[in-house]
This record gives C-alpha cells, structure tokens and sequence, in this order.
C-alpha cells in the first residue's frame, strides 16, 4: 500500500519539474537503494512454474506496467513479512492508474519452498524475489518490478505531506491505541491525523476483515497522493529525496523517469480493487489445521480473472488466456480443517 504512493509521487515531481539537469537527478536519487539482484533471482524461482500473463504475448506487450508494492512491518526492509501486499498498474493504453491490494492472509502455494501458507510469509521467506514469484504463480500476473518500504518509515512519508485525512468510526477509535501512543487530537468523523496516527489506522485488525483493512490503508493511499498533489513545486525535490532514501525498489531512477510520462496526460484516472471478491470467488476463511492460523481460501483461479479483467480490460478479454487450474480453492483443505 505505501509503496504505491512513493512510486505515484516520484512520477508527479518529473511530470511538474520535469527539465531538471543531472544535478539535481543525481540529488533526488542518489539516496535510492536499488536492489540489484532481484530481476536475476526472480528469473530463478519462476523457471518452475508458468504464468498465463508472462506466456502472453498480448498482455506482455500491452502499454501496462505492473509494479508489487509491500508495505513491510520491520526495521528492516529487506526481511520481515509483508503486511501489506498492493500491485500498481501505470496503464498507458486506457490512461489509468490502477490499485489493488491482495488480502495478506490469502491461501497461496509459495514457489521454491512448495509450501501453502499466507501470502504474507512469502517476503519473511525470501524477500520480494519470492513474494513477486508467489503473486506471479497463483494470480497469473507478469511483474517484474517492485518498491518496498518499513511501516515505521511511511509515517514519516506521510508528516512530509503534513499528515492524511481520514475517516474513523467509532470502533477504529476504540481499538486503534492497540498500534499507537499518540492518541491527540482523534475523534470519531473525519480528521487529520500524523504519520504515526496514519500508519496505526492503516493496521487496525480483528474489528472487521482484511477487506475493511485493505479499504483503510487505500484510503490512507489517497489521501497521501492528494495532499502531495497539492504542495508547493519548490518542496518536491526534498519530498523526493526523502521518500526514495526510505524505499528498497528494482528500479533505477531512469526508469522510474519514464513511468512519469504517464502522470501528463490530462485525463489520467485512479481506480481501486481488492482480491478476492467475494461474489466470484467462493471465499472461506478459518483455521488452518497445519499451522493454525487463520486464512483465507478462495478460487484463485477466478481470483486471477477478477484480478487481470481489471489491470487489461478489454485487453484481456480479446487475449483468450487459457488460465491454469488454480493453486488453491474452497475445497483445497481437508474437512477438519474448516473450523471456524
């Protein structure tokens, strides 16, 4: 989810500034850490398995760019679990910019180690290499790229852009002192929170279902993205700097450059989805009996569908993608496992 905005606003500050020299390239990113070996091991893991979007040719050449974006909950950005899971899609053929989340205790079956378990352990695994190969396997995507950035570092993302508006209810009040110290200043209705406060809210669990918290960090998202929308010129350059010295990302800047071209157009427009859907999907969750943890079982097949239907469009609807058989379904546990 927080990457997402990282990517959107180093895009925005080339499309606004766009003209500025090697100086100042080499000063908005000399502080970004590229994580050269990604692209390389990522081949590795996916020499095991195919996936319906990278065997297309159709959609591997269509104007669309996919990025995975992790919200990571450690200290450190290269290790950890993911617990928020998001893909950008920058889609230069219908002028959108697209976000989905995937709910992070999503049944998956995780390349490599061969095992079934909750999305989120595939980055606490093997780092974006394998959360990119797990999502790539099991929704038939074709990404290449992604961001990462620390919870604890978005909350200073977002007091750069003086903080998010939000919406809280009066359970999201209640419970959400579980995640921060900071209580100042929050009420029931809408406000204006801090990093911090942000970050808290964007986490708040158990009060409802990952489809609620996936809406939460979204509308976190949003608001960051419209208030950067609305600083100065002279403040981006500095904003920049310090969103790119907080991320771990595949990308270079000049590639990052080039993605910027997207933000000129002038009738550019944001949608959101959210995998799974319910009414598609045949979505269960409960305990799973060999871990014990709760998850989410669905079709992941029609999750994929649901899932490239939005990135592609009609794109993908004239493909005829033959989708493999999905990787996990309702029945995919044992009777004894479906407890509730």
């Amino acid at each position: 989810m927080k990457k997402f905005s990282i990517v959107i606003y180093i895009c925005l500050v080339l499309a606004i500034i766009g003209g500025i020299g090697f100086g100042t390239f080499h000063y908005l990113f000399g502080g970004l850490e590229k994580d050269t070996s990604f692209r390389d091991t990522l081949d590795r893991l996916e020499q095991d398995y195919s996936s319906a979007s990278k065997d297309s040719d159709v959609l591997n050449n269509a104007k669309i760019t996919n990025i995975a974006i992790f919200g990571v909950d450690t200290e450190a950005g290269d290790s950890g679990r993911s617990d928020a899971t998001m893909i950008v899609s920058l889609d230069n053929e219908h002028n959108k910019i697209k976000i989905t989340s995937i709910a992070r205790d999503s049944l998956v079956h995780i390349p490599q180690r061969d095992t079934y378990e909750k999305l989120t352990h595939a980055y606490a695994y093997g780092g974006a290499s394998l959360a990119v190969a797990t999502i790539n396997e099991n929704f038939n995507t074709n990404i290449n790229d992604y961001i990462s950035v620390n919870f604890s570092e978005m909350s200073d993302i977002i007091d750069l852009v003086g903080g998010v508006e939000i919406d809280m209810s009066e359970e999201e009040l209640n419970h959400i002192s579980k995640y921060t110290k900071d209580l100042s200043g929050l009420s029931v209705g809408k406000i204006t929170v801090n990093g911090e406060q942000a970050v808290a809210y964007s986490r708040i669990r158990y009060i409802d279902s990952d489809y609620q918290r996936n809406g939460r960090q979204r509308e976190v998202l949003n608001s960051m993205f419209n208030k950067a929308r609305k600083m100065k010129k002279t403040e981006y350059p500095a904003f920049i700097k310090k969103c790119l010295e907080l991320c771990i990302t595949s990308l270079d800047y000049k590639e990052l450059v080039s993605m910027s071209s997207i933000l000129t157009k002038s009738d550019l427009e944001f949608e959101q989805f959210s995998v799974p859907l319910e009414t598609t999907c045949d979505v269960w969750g409960g305990i799973q009996a060999s871990s014990g943890a709760w998850v989410y079982i669905y079709n992941t097949k029609r999750a994929s569908g649901d899932l490239l239907e939005f990135i592609y469009e009609d794109i993908y609807d004239d493909a005829n993608i033959k989708l493999p058989d999905a990787t996990v379904t309702r029945d995919f546990v044992k009777p004894e496992d479906k407890q509730s």
